[in-house]
Formats: structure tokens, sequence, C-alpha cells
């Protein structure tokens, strides 16, 4: 603790800083001083009678809290004591245990300090920290992030009412607690303290410290210290200041931190991937309390690393030109991937404009997505984000013409991958597909591909043509031939579909001529 410090802690006695005058000297400790002793502490404040001073020319330097009568201040002008000065005559008690007790705040604060530092130093996470807190303030903490969801809470800590019961089962503040909040527009109050901020809550009754914990500036977390077990104290103030610093630290050690810059929607989509069966009383309505309102249908869009990594921008400037494009999306880097949820109305969906402007950034930045079918609950979430994620990984196998890949058309050879655990694939085949093959391998005909254009477009025969690029009676010819050799007349729906369907599977065992 600085002189100053001390001085403003006892201004009740009305010190005077004399000789060295040096306000920002620290002081450790308090001892009284022994005349004739053969060493002194530069950092111990030396209570010594104003008739027991050493001589002014004393050559090392000294903190000394001169008391009584008779102080002869001008002798010490030039010195290198520093000297606190008591002109009074009442007993120095009262002075030397109020500053006393100062001093065992410091040190209490300081050991509070070590003992932080050990615990974000041991690597043992978040968790670890709010217990060693709890140790240090004898009040239980708690770290809750900006959506709400308590993030760690002191293992040692029995709620002791029913409405912490029902927080900390469901991992996240009522929202009966975030209204109370924002009616008391506690965020501001505690944005605009230099100091953690006391606050009162009306639900449970009992104060809370809070102070915010912050990532390059941008508040991401409150660490709050709960008033349950003794009174808050001032020195609890200044180590839950300096506990937010280790908070802050320990939360960038994580890499979600790191790649998620808002983390308040980002951490709630984290946490409905990580986590499906979330016992929310309505996963929709506390999105739309946090100011965050859904339509009817949702979606998933996915970009994998190894696509952005390689794009023409950085990971920033592309989430930020998506959430232009796909407005009302919400964002996470989650499992190395680029995670994007939104959400349109039945009725419109997703517009031709957005669709064009969506594919033409992703082209031009040399990125490739997936795309979930659309869902309604946002429980199902990480179902959809996986089928988004698998729809680009098939478009990638496949090497299918980009940007966007849609589980729509993905899905088929989605099923494969599960059957073909527990079938040869090649045998679900229609027989008439395996005629065409072997007839193109001996004869170096093209009868396989011109099936698969007749199936893209069946009954479009001029579309046919112009994809293959042959005249209409040259495909009149083939298709006749086709007819002859499979005995199929190429008319009936179930027939056509399971045909479509055997290429497909030819094409996921690359067996096609092209392959």
């Amino acid at each position: 603790m600085e002189i100053h410090e001390l001085m403003t802690h006892l201004s009740e006695f009305s010190l005077t800083l004399l000789g060295k005058k040096d306000f920002s000297a620290d002081v450790y400790s308090l001892h009284f001083y022994t005349p004739g002793s053969a060493s002194f502490e530069s950092n111990i404040l030396y209570f010594c009678p104003a008739d027991q001073m050493p001589p002014p020319d004393y050559p090392h330097t000294l903190q000394l809290l001169s008391y009584g009568v008779g102080f002869q201040a001008d002798a010490y002008l030039h010195t290198h004591l520093n000297i606190l000065y008591y002109d009074s005559d009442q007993s120095i008690g009262p002075l030397f245990n109020q500053a006393q007790a100062k001093i065992t705040h410091l040190q209490r604060a300081n050991a509070g300090l070590h003992l932080f530092a050990n615990a974000f130093f041991s690597d043992q996470g978040l968790q670890h920290m709010a217990d060693i807190a709890y140790e240090v303030f004898g009040n239980p903490v708690f770290v809750v992030d900006t959506s709400f969801k308590y993030l760690a809470i002191s293992s040692a800590f029995s709620p002791n009412n029913t409405i912490f019961e029902e927080e900390l089962a469901s991992g996240y503040i009522l929202e009966a607690g975030i209204r109370s909040i924002r009616e008391a527009n506690l965020d501001e109050k505690i944005r605009s303290s230099s100091k953690p901020y006391y606050f009162v809550t009306p639900l449970h009754g009992t104060g809370m410290l809070i102070a915010p914990v912050k990532i390059h500036g941008i508040e991401v977390a409150k660490v709050m210290l709960y008033e349950s077990l003794k009174p808050i104290t001032d020195i609890d103030s200044l180590l839950l200041s300096r506990l937010s610093r280790f908070i802050s630290m320990e939360l960038q050690k994580d890499s979600f931190y790191n790649q998620n810059r808002d983390v308040m929607f980002s951490y709630f989509l984290a946490d409905l991937l990580e986590n499906p069966e979330t016992n929310y009383p309505s996963v929709r309505e506390r999105l739309h309390i946090l100011g965050f309102n859904l339509k009817e249908d949702l979606y998933i869009m996915t970009i994998s690393a190894s696509s952005y990594r390689e794009a023409n921008a950085k990971l920033e400037v592309i989430v930020r030109e998506l959430n232009s494009i796909l407005t009302g999306s919400i964002y996470a880097i989650y499992e190395n991937t680029l995670v994007m949820l939104f959400s349109r109305s039945r009725e419109n969906g997703l517009s031709a404009y957005e669709l064009h402007t969506l594919e033409h950034y992703l082209r031009n930045n040399s990125l490739t997505a997936g795309m979930s079918n659309f869902f309604t609950d946002l429980k199902s979430a990480r179902r959809f984000y996986l089928q988004a994620k698998k729809a680009a990984e098939v478009g990638r196998r496949l090497q299918e013409e980009g940007p966007i890949h849609y589980y729509s058309t993905a899905y088929f050879y989605h099923i494969m991958e599960i059957c073909e655990k527990e079938e040869d694939l090649q045998y679900f085949i229609h027989p008439a597909m395996m005629k065409l093959l072997y007839h193109d391998r001996e004869r170096h005909s093209e009868l396989l591909k011109t099936m698969y254009y007749f199936l893209k477009t069946p009954g479009n025969p001029a579309h046919t043509a112009e994809n293959l690029h042959i005249h209409k009676n040259t495909l009149l010819y083939r298709m006749n031939k086709i007819k002859t050799l499979t005995g199929c007349g190429l008319e009936d729906g179930d027939e056509i579909m399971s045909l479509g369907l055997s290429y497909k599977l030819m094409r996921y065992l690359k067996m096609l001529p092209e392959e």
C-alpha cells in the first residue's frame, strides 16, 4: 500500500507528510521503532515517539510515523526519512489499530491475488478458479456470459431458494432474473462504474458484487460475488476486480473465445450444438429474451476450416459479409467449422436474390458451403448442423460444382454411406444399368451416359439431345437400343426412379466410365 492510500484511510487522524515526502512509498507492515536497532526495512512503517526520532542525517531510507508533541519538522527538510507526523497528545493505539487493519486487508488481498495467480497458471480451468475464489472470499462466485449462461459456479455453493435451484438445473439465469436485471438498468451501471458494482437482487433479496470480464475491451462475461455467508467488504471489491482479469485471461485460453467475437449469440449457438438436450423452458423464447426473433423455418449453413483458411478474405471479413447477406443470422466457430443459423418465413423462404448473392460471394472467395434442410425445433440444431457438414463433404467427394451443396441433394449418398457398413452396395444396382455398363465397356458406346441425361429430363428429348450434343434422330436410335437391351419401357415412374437411384449409386461407387 502506498503512503498516500494509507493517509486517505487514516484521514480522521490529520496526518502530515514531512521529510522526504514520498507519497508513493510502499508500506507492507507496521512495527514500533526500537532505537539503536542494527537493521530496518524500507517498506515497514515504524511508529516512533517524537522524542526518539533518529537523526535527520540517518543514511538509509526509512518510513516513520512520528507521534506526540515537540517534533522538530525544520530539522528534517533534507533527509532520507519519509515521515508521517501525528500532532496529538492522544493515545496512538486507535491510529495503530486502524492502520494495522488496513495493512491486514492489504495482506489478505495479496494472498488472494497469489491464490488467483496459482489457480490461473495451474491450467485446471475456469471451474477451479471459481472454487479458489470461494476460499478467498468466503462467499460463492458465479461467472455468467452475455447470454446469461453460467460458465462456472463455486462448487461449495448450496442454493437456499428455488430460483437458484432452477437456474443451476437449466444452466441459465431465468427469465425473471433477466427481466429484473434489465429493469434495474444493471448493465449500464456496471459499465459506468470504475469499480465492481454492488447490487441487491430483488429476486433473492441478497447483495451481489459484480465486475465485467472483458477481452480486448469487449465484455464477454460477468463475475459475481454472492453475499450469502458473510458481508462484502472493500477489499472484496479490489479482489473481484483482479479476479475478473484472471478470468479474462483464462477465457482467452479457450479457442472458442478467440474465434468468436459476438460471444452472446455465438456461445448460445455453440451450446445448442454441444448440448441438444439442454433443459430450456423454451429455447426460442430465450433467444427472444436476448433480442433475437426467429421465423418459422430454420436453416444451418457450414463452411469448413479447410475452406475458409484458404479463402481470399480473413475470417472476420467473411463472417461480416455473410451476416449482411443472410440477415438475421447467428454464427459460431464450432469444431473448426463456421456455422451459421438463420431463419426465414415458411411462405417466402430464401429469396432468389439472397441465393444468387450468397453463391456469388462464396464463389468469388473460393469458399464451399453445406446447407441443411429446413427445420423448426432449435433443439434439433445439431442434427441439421451435421446435415450441412455432410452435404459439403459429399459435394467435395463427388467433385460436384458448388459453391453450395444441399443436403436435399446429398441425402441419397449419406444413406449409401450408412448402408455400406452392412451390405455390398453394388448388389442394389438395377440390372438394366449393369447391362448398359457392360455394353459400353465392350462396344465403347455411350448408352449409360445417354440414359443419365434422359433420366435428368424424362419427357423432354430435345433437352436431352442438347445436353448430349447429338441430333434428335441419334437420341431416338440410342433410346430404342437401350429399351431393347434392358427390356425397360422407360414410361413407369417407379422404374425411372429406380434407374435414377441406381445411376447415383454407380456414381457413389465410382463405376462410371468417366470416373
